[in-house]
C-alpha cells in the first residue's frame, strides 16, 4: 500500500543507475517511496520491482495512469528523454530527468515548455554539485573569501568498462548525442557553470583515440565565463585509472575539489589555499585546520577539510521531494540542463567550424555531432 504522505515515484527505464542509485536512495528517504518501474524489456522492470518494490511495467502510458503516482524519475537512453518528460508532464507528474536533459537544445526547450504549461516541477540530475565538498566550495566562492575568480581547469577521466552498463548506447552517438562530452564531461561543465556562473564561449579539441568505436573519447574544451574567468575542461573514456579534480583560481586564495576519488595528485575531496588570518577564516575552515601545537593559530597555507562522504543522491532526492512536497526552489532546474546542453552544442560547432563559438548560441543553431575518424 503507498503512503500519501510520501512522493510516490515511478521510474522510466530501468537500466544500472536506477538498480544502482535511484531505486536504493527512494527505499532509505523517509519522503519517498518507490510505487513502479517501466521498461520497453518487462523482465527488467519486474527484476526491479521485485527488490525495490512496486509495479512493472512495459507501457509507459499505463504507468503514467496508475492511481497514486505523483513523480518519475527518467534514466533511459538520452534520445528517449523528451518522450517521456513531455509524456509525464503531459499526465501531470512531476519530473527529475537524469542529464542529459536531451539530445539538443531545441529538444531542452521543448521539455522546459511540457513542465511549465502543465504546472509540474522539473529537476535534472547533476548530482555533483549535491556533495558536500562542493556545496562548501560554492559557499567559499560566494562570500568572496578567495576573491574574483580568475581561471578554473578539471579534469573528469573514466575507462569506459569501468561502469557497469546493461548496453553500450553511450557509445551509439545516434541514441547518445555523445561519448565522453555528454556523459561524463558534462558533470564538469554544469560544476563549473554552478560555481562560476554562465558561460559566454566555447573552444573544444574532441578527438576519437582509443575505443573501438568512433566516439569522442579525448576531449579538451577552453571556456570563457561571463564574469570574465576562463577556464579548461578535460575528460576521456580510456584511461584505467578515474581522472578527479577540479581547481579555482582567485585574486584571495584557491579551492581544490576532488568528487569520486582521491589519488597522488587528488589527495583530499577539499583543500583551500589561503594567506588570511585566523581571525577571517570561516568556521568549515578554522574548524577543520589542525596546527602543529595546539597554541599555535593559523598563519597562511592550505587547509584540508574532509566533510562526510555521503551519496550526492540521497541530498539531490532530498531536494525532488522538498520542491514537489514543499514548494521549495527547484536546487537544478530544466533552464541548468538546457544551459549545459548549449554548451555541449556550442562544442560541436566548435569542432565542426574550428573557431570559438559565442554563448548563448542562437535559437536556429544547428545540433551537429562532429564525425570521429
Amino acid at each position: 500500500m503507498t503512503n500519501p504522505g510520501k512522493l510516490r515515484i515511478g521510474l522510466v527505464g530501468a537500466g544500472a543507475i536506477m538498480r544502482l542509485s535511484h531505486a536504493p536512495t527512494i527505499r532509505a528517504s523517509e519522503r519517498a517511496e518507490l510505487v513502479a518501474a517501466f521498461d520497453l524489456d518487462r523482465g527488467r522492470a519486474e527484476a526491479l520491482t521485485a527488490e525495490f518494490g512496486g509495479r512493472a511495467f512495459n507501457d509507459l502510458d499505463a504507468m503514467l495512469a496508475m492511481p497514486g503516482l505523483d513523480a518519475v524519475i527518467v534514466a533511459t537512453p538520452n534520445q528517449h528523454h523528451e518522450a517521456a518528460v513531455v509524456a509525464a508532464a503531459g499526465a501531470g507528474k512531476h519530473v527529475f530527468c537524469e542529464k542529459p536533459l536531451s539530445l539538443d537544445v531545441a529538444g531542452s526547450r521543448r521539455m522546459i515548455e511540457a513542465c511549465d504549461r502543465a504546472g509540474v516541477v522539473l529537476q535534472v540530475g547533476f548530482n555533483q554539485r549535491f556533495w558536500g565538498q562542493v556545496e562548501i566550495a560554492k559557499g567559499l566562492i560566494d562570500a568572496g573569501f578567495i576573491g574574483k575568480v580568475h581561471q578554473m581547469r578539471s579534469i573528469y577521466a573514466e575507462k569506459a568498462s569501468a561502469y557497469p552498463a546493461a548496453t553500450g548506447y553511450r557509445y551509439d552517438l545516434a541514441q547518445s548525442g555523445g561519448a565522453t562530452t555528454i556523459d561524463l564531461t558534462i558533470h564538469r561543465i554544469d560544476l563549473a557553470r554552478h560555481l562560476l556562473g554562465d558561460f559566454s564561449g566555447v573552444m573544444a579539441e574532441l578527438v576519437h583515440s582509443a575505443l573501438p568505436e568512433k566516439v569522442d573519447d579525448n576531449v579538451l574544451m577552453l571556456t570563457r565565463f561571463a564574469s570574465g574567468a576562463r577556464g579548461c575542461l578535460a575528460g576521456n573514456r580510456y584511461s584505467p585509472n578515474i581522472g578527479d579534480g577540479t581547481d579555482l583560481y582567485g585574486s584571495e586564495g584557491t579551492i581544490h575539489l576532488a568528487s569520486e576519488t582521491t589519488g597522488p595528485f587528488t589527495s583530499a575531496p577539499l583543500a583551500v589555499y589561503t594567506e588570511k588570518p585566523a581571525a577571517e577564516l570561516p568556521d568549515v575552515l578554522r574548524e577543520a585546520h589542525y596546527p602543529e601545537a595546539w597554541w599555535e593559530s593559523f598563519k597562511g597555507g592550505w587547509i584540508t577539510v574532509r566533510p562526510p562522504r555521503r551519496s550526492p543522491y540521497g541530498k539531490q532526492l532530498a531536494a525532488f521531494c522538498a520542491s514537489v512536497l514543499d514548494g521549495a526552489p527547484v536546487r537544478v532546474s530544466g533552464m541548468d540542463g538546457l544551459r549545459a546542453q548549449e554548451f555541449v552544442q556550442g562544442a560541436y560547432q566548435s569542432m565542426n567550424e574550428g573557431r570559438w563559438v559565442d554563448l548563448p548560441l542562437a535559437d536556429d543553431t544547428p545540433f551537429v555531432i562532429p564525425a570521429y575518424s
